[in-house]
């Protein structure tokens, strides 16, 4: 008889238990991951801005210091002595400082943008690395040249939260050879030794890189003497006295769109600040919320005079002075600063005949004795012709070839003792704004 089995002892057989995940488990670990990922994403895109940004600001540091050496190395070169008028003869060329409409008072004392359309144009000269420039298709070398360093509008702006946009500039530096003995090539095609025919500016500088004056239908190259005319200079038509410098808007100031040699010209971008000044040693120093700043920083109010004196400025620095003085008059005037006010008339006679703009020359005598009417004093008949030159009593004074005889004048007839160019730039992507200062004494060391 077989045993009966108790049910007791019946185990039912045990189901293993679920492994893996849920499907909603599922959706949460991927959520979280998504969420992980795209925040390791954010930090890198932040950490690689960072890194771009960084890269870029050390890139502009690296391009303004480079520019401000070239600068200095070009003022260090400068020929001519801050002592106008100077004398053709002295073969010394020159140096002229534009200042324009603009200072940094003018657009806002606080704003990042800044004055940039001041010009400076001089003779300078390297004896260790001579200046080489095109000669057709080839290469020459000089040791002296003729520089402008002068801004132009760039086409871009960059917007700014709660500010105006920013006038972005480019800043140039032509750079022209003085080679007075030329003569080859189209420089004997007219007929005539050491000149060639007279197309136009961009044609010509599109080719050549030489300083030349236009006389007529023709160019020729000049000597550093020839530059100490203001009428032979850089893109002056040597038809119309006191030959103001064009502007660095007009053509053939730079290679242009289209030109084969576009952009030879531009040393530095994105520029906001090209501020030319010049040290006068009366000018007061002025102070705004603790801060010194320049007499020249002009268009506030809260201004306060600290005593000193001594301070570098721009042309002009006291916008309430707009008229130029007679020639014949003291200069300074009685309680002004030789650069506080427009200067002098350099057409005798006329206060209303000044250069377009403030502007530092070192001027020629040869004015004086050029068979040209450039003006006439109190007291000389309208018409007459290097009266200060001509060993007559023209203003019947008593004294022959006096000052007041004198057609013309130097517009600020006093010494330069130094010059002061801040260049200021932005870094579009992050915003950073750079600026460096280049000093230049004339005083001898």
């Amino acid at each position: 008889m077989t045993p009966a089995r108790s049910s007791s002892s019946r185990t039912s057989p045990t189901r293993p238990s679920p492994s893996g995940m849920t499907l909603v488990e599922m959706l949460v670990a991927t959520t979280a991951a998504l969420i992980l990922l795209g925040i390791v994403a954010q930090l890198f895109s932040v950490l690689g801005r960072g890194v771009s940004n960084n890269t870029n600001v050390q890139t502009l540091n690296s391009q303004i210091r480079g520019v401000a050496q070239m600068l200095r190395r070009d003022l260090d070169g400068i020929t001519a002595p801050t002592l106008p008028p100077l004398k053709p003869a002295a073969d010394a060329g020159y140096l002229e400082i534009i200042e324009g409409p603009q200072s940094d008072g003018t657009i806002g004392l606080y704003s990042a943008e800044g004055d940039c359309d001041d010009v400076v144009l001089f003779t300078s000269r390297n004896m260790s690395e001579p200046f080489i420039g095109r000669f057709e298709s080839l290469n020459f070398e000089s040791q002296t040249a003729e520089i402008a360093w002068f801004c132009k509008p760039s086409p871009s702006q960059l917007f700014l939260a709660n500010t105006p946009p920013l006038t972005l500039h480019t800043l140039y530096r032509r750079q022209l050879l003085v080679a007075s003995y030329i003569g080859t090539g189209q420089f004997c095609a007219s007929g005539r030794a050491n000149c060639m025919p007279f197309g136009s500016w961009p044609t010509f500088f599109d080719s050549y890189d030489i300083s030349c004056r236009r006389e007529g239908g023709v160019l020729v190259p000049n000597s550093l003497g020839d530059l100490t005319k203001r009428e032979n200079r850089f893109l002056r038509d040597g038809t119309s006295f006191p030959y103001d410098f064009p502007g660095s808007g007009s053509a053939g100031a730079t290679f242009s769109s289209g030109s084969n040699r576009e952009g030879d010209d531009i040393v530095l971008t994105n520029v906001i600040g090209f501020d030319i000044r010049v040290f006068d040693p009366k000018a007061p120093i002025k102070t705004v919320s603790s801060v010194a700043v320049g007499p020249s920083d002009r268009g506030y109010s809260a201004g306060s005079t600290s005593g000193s004196t001594g301070a570098y400025v721009d042309l002009n620095w006291d916008s309430g002075l707009t008229n130029a003085i007679l020639g014949t008059a003291a200069f300074p005037p009685s309680g002004q600063t030789a650069f506080q006010g427009r200067g002098v008339s350099v057409r005798a006679g006329s206060s209303a005949l000044a250069v377009t703009n403030p502007t530092y020359d070192t001027w020629s005598t040869h004015y004086e004795f050029d068979g040209l009417d450039q003006g006439n004093g109190p007291g000389i008949s309208a018409g007459t012709i290097d009266e200060g030159t001509d060993g007559l009593d023209n203003n019947a004074d008593g004294v022959v070839d006096d000052a007041g005889e004198l057609e013309t004048s130097p517009p600020y007839p006093a010494p330069l003792r130094g010059l002061e160019i801040r260049i200021r730039c932005i870094e579009p992507s992050s915003r950073q704004v750079r600026q460096i200062t280049v000093r230049h004494s004339f005083v001898p060391q």
